[in-house]
C-alpha cells in the first residue's frame, strides 16, 4: 500500500496491474477491445486520455500509477507471449486480440511519459520520503519496474518500422485492414 497524506492509496504492488488506478484502465481495454481483435496504441492512448477515470495524471506529479503504465505492462506482455497470466476470467477478452499494433510515435511519447515520471518520483523525495511508499524497498522495487518498462519501449523504438505488431506472427497473421485499418472503440 502507499500512502498520500492521511489517506491511504489503491495499490497493492508496485505494478500498474496492482492499483486501482491500472484496474480501472484494464477494465477499460477489455470493454473496448474491437471485434476484428486489432488493438492499436496510438488510438487506445487517445481514448484513455478521454476517460474521467482513466485518463493519465501529469507526469510531473510522478504519481505511481497510471494507464499508461498499463500499458506498458501490456505491451511487455502481449510481447513476451505472456498475456494469458494478466485473466482471471472464464472467457479471457484478451484471447481475441489477434494484433497490437505499436506506432513509434505513440510509444516514444509513452517512453518520455513514463520516464518524466520517474524523474518527478525521485524529485518528490525530497518533500516525501521514498514518494510516499511505506518501505524503502517497494519504493526500490518501483523505480526498478518503472526502469524495466522504459527499457522495454527503448528496445521497441530501436526496431525497424513505424508500425509494429507485438504479437509474434507465428502464432497469429494479421490481415493488411489491420495495418491500413484504426480501432473502433465504440
Amino acid at each position: 500500500m502507499k500512502k498520500k497524506g492521511a489517506e491511504i492509496m489503491g495499490c497493492w504492488g508496485v505494478k500498474a496491474f496492482e492499483s486501482d488506478e491500472g484496474l480501472d484502465a484494464l477494465e477499460w481495454i477489455r470493454n473496448h477491445i474491437p471485434e476484428d481483435g486489432c488493438l492499436r496504441l496510438k488510438e487506445l492512448l487517445e481514448q484513455l486520455k478521454l476517460d474521467e477515470w482513466c485518463r493519465p495524471p501529469a507526469a510531473e506529479n510522478g504519481e505511481s500509477h497510471s494507464s499508461t503504465m498499463l500499458i506498458a505492462e501490456l505491451m511487455e506482455s502481449f510481447q513476451n507471449g505472456t498475456i494469458e497470466e494478466w485473466e482471471y476470467l472464464p472467457n479471457n477478452p484478451f484471447e481475441k486480440v489477434v494484433s497490437f499494433l505499436v506506432e513509434k510515435e505513440s510509444v516514444k511519447e509513452m517512453c518520455e511519459y513514463l520516464s518524466k515520471t520517474l524523474e518527478s518520483a525521485r524529485k518528490n523525495t525530497q518533500d516525501n520520503q521514498w514518494n510516499g511508499w511505506f518501505e524503502e524497498t517497494n519504493w526500490n522495487k518501483w523505480q526498478e519496474h518503472m526502469e524495466s518498462l522504459i527499457e522495454t519501449m527503448r528496445k521497441i523504438l530501436e526496431q525497424d518500422g513505424e508500425v509494429l505488431d507485438l504479437i509474434p506472427q507465428t502464432k497469429q497473421e494479421i490481415s493488411e485492414e489491420h495495418i491500413e485499418g484504426g480501432m473502433n472503440m465504440e
